[in-house]
C-alpha cells in the first residue's frame, strides 16, 4: 500500500513576513493572496532566476551601454515576483533614502510580444520599499536589507511556450556596472509531485 503525503503548505510563507500584513496600504496582502492557489495546487515548487548570467554580470556592462539577456523559464511556470533588495549606485546621502538607479530594465514575453513596463523602469522600481544602497561602499554597510521580501506583480504571470524572456538592461552609469542583475520569483510545476498522481 502506497501512503501520499501532500506537499501543501498550510500557510503561504510570504504572509509570515511583517510586509505582508493586512493594514493600511496593503497591497502586498492582496497580492500574496493570488499566489495561494498556485500553493495550494501542491503541484509548484519556488525557484529563483537570475539574469544576465554569471560571466557577463562578472564583467560587467560597460558605461552607457546596453546589453539584452535571453532568459528561459520552464513552460507551465508563474512568474510572482522580483528579488532585488539594493542599488547598484550610491544614494545622495550615504545614510537616508533615496537611492538612485544604476540601470533601467524591461523584460518582454517574447511569444506574446508583451513588454512588462510601458517604458524601461529604473532598479529602484524593483526594491522593496526597504532602505538599501550599494553593498560595495563602505557607508552604505548597514543599509543591507538582510532578509528581503520579494517585490510582488499585480498577478502572477503565465510562462507558456517556449518560454523565453527578452532581459534588456541600460547601464546608466559613466562607469562599468558590475551590479546589473535581475531575479525573478518563479512557481515552477514540480517534477515529483505530477508524477505522484499530483494536481
Amino acid at each position: 500500500m502506497k501512503v501520499c503525503f501532500p506537499t501543501q503548505v498550510p500557510l503561504s510563507p510570504l504572509r509570515l513576513h511583517s510586509a505582508y500584513r493586512d493594514y493600511f496600504g496593503d497591497a502586498d496582502a492582496k497580492l500574496t493572496a493570488l499566489i495561494d492557489p498556485i500553493l495550494d495546487a501542491a503541484c509548484y515548487v519556488p525557484r529563483i532566476f537570475h539574469a544576465p548570467d554569471t560571466q557577463t554580470e562578472d564583467a560587467g556592462i560597460p558605461a552607457r551601454d546596453y546589453l539584452e539577456y535571453a532568459l528561459a523559464l520552464p513552460e507551465g511556470s508563474w512568474i510572482c515576483g522580483y528579488l532585488h533588495s539594493f542599488s547598484s549606485r550610491a544614494s545622495l546621502n550615504a545614510t537616508d533614502p533615496p537611492v538612485r538607479s544604476g540601470f533601467r530594465l524591461q523584460i518582454t514575453d517574447v511569444a506574446r510580444q508583451f513588454r512588462f513596463f510601458e517604458k524601461p523602469v529604473p532598479e529602484t522600481w524593483l526594491l522593496n520599499d526597504a532602505p538599501s544602497s550599494n553593498p560595495q561602499s563602505p557607508l552604505g554597510a548597514g543599509l543591507y536589507v538582510l532578509n528581503p521580501a520579494p517585490r510582488l506583480l499585480t498577478a502572477p504571470y503565465p510562462v507558456t511556450p517556449p518560454g523565453i524572456f527578452k532581459v534588456e538592461f541600460w547601464n546608466t552609469l559613466d562607469v562599468t556596472n558590475a551590479l546589473v542583475r535581475l531575479s525573478l520569483l518563479v512557481a515552477v510545476p514540480d517534477e515529483d509531485s505530477l508524477t505522484r498522481g499530483g494536481s
